[in-house]
């Protein structure tokens, strides 16, 4: 493309490898964002403005949601492109604010309400509740609130278990916290079958932890993953005093 401007063909026409067996960006999540920039760049040229315009800002602090079990699309492939659209974006004065545009209406659309950050990373989409509701521990419909210091959790909510991830901003490498929850979710379920002898992970090795940060590439953020950390602790520690 060079230096020509992105239309709104080259958003809606770009394909994206999927990935299996490793982490991917949850597809769905990807599209809506593209669908968003394609109608900012289709306003931008003169056509219908059907919501707020998008700006290089919302697109570089955007987060998906990751897959491992489900196809997604590849990382790093996302993000390039994304980089591209972000630099195009500022170079039409879509940086921080949104621009006022003359608007064939008397009066601008309101703007949409923003969506709620979703957990992202472990499970597939597929594996959601139908409701819409998560029943992770730490969250509630509308998001996350502090988890109840008396869950006690289980395997299964460890294997379960979803973090948002973030971009160009500080997160904990994914690789490290998947293998952290490995070997909790094991923990738990020979704890659960009465077998504390086998256990490989205690309370105290869970409040010492600590994750190596990423910032170039997607890593977990670092508040979801601690709170999460904070129930699995006291969670331990119920079997252990018990």
């Amino acid at each position: 493309m060079g230096t020509m401007s992105l239309t709104p063909a080259d958003i809606r026409d770009k394909k994206f490898h999927t990935v299996r067996l490793r982490p991917g960006y949850n597809e769905e999540d990807v599209d809506a964002l593209l669908d968003r920039i394609e109608a900012t760049l289709v306003a931008l040229e003169g056509g219908p403005r059907t919501g707020p315009l998008i700006t290089a800002d919302e697109v570089r602090e955007a987060r998906f949601r990751t897959t491992r079990f489900s196809p997604g699309y590849k990382e790093d492939e996302v993000d390039d492109f994304l980089d591209l659209v972000i630099s195009d974006l500022a170079g039409r004065g879509l940086g921080r604010v949104e621009p006022t545009l003359p608007s064939p209406t008397s009066s601008p659309p309101p703007p949409l309400p923003p969506e709620p950050q979703v957990p992202q990373g472990r499970a597939s989409h597929s594996e959601w509740p139908s409701s819409g509701a998560l029943s992770t521990p730490g969250y509630h419909e509308g998001g996350w609130a502090e988890p109840a210091q008396s869950s006690v959790l289980t395997a299964k909510d460890v294997r379960e278990q979803q973090f948002a991830t973030t971009r160009l901003t500080t997160g904990y490498n994914e690789q490290e916290v998947d293998e952290f929850l490995d070997r909790a979710e094991f923990t738990l379920a020979v704890l659960q079958q009465g077998r504390p002898d086998r256990a490989t992970l205690t309370s105290a090795e869970v409040e010492r932890i600590q994750f190596a940060t990423t910032r170039a590439r997607p890593g977990y953020d670092p508040e979801h993953v601690d709170r999460f950390l904070d129930v699995l602790a006291e969670s331990l520690r119920a079997y252990e005093q018990g």
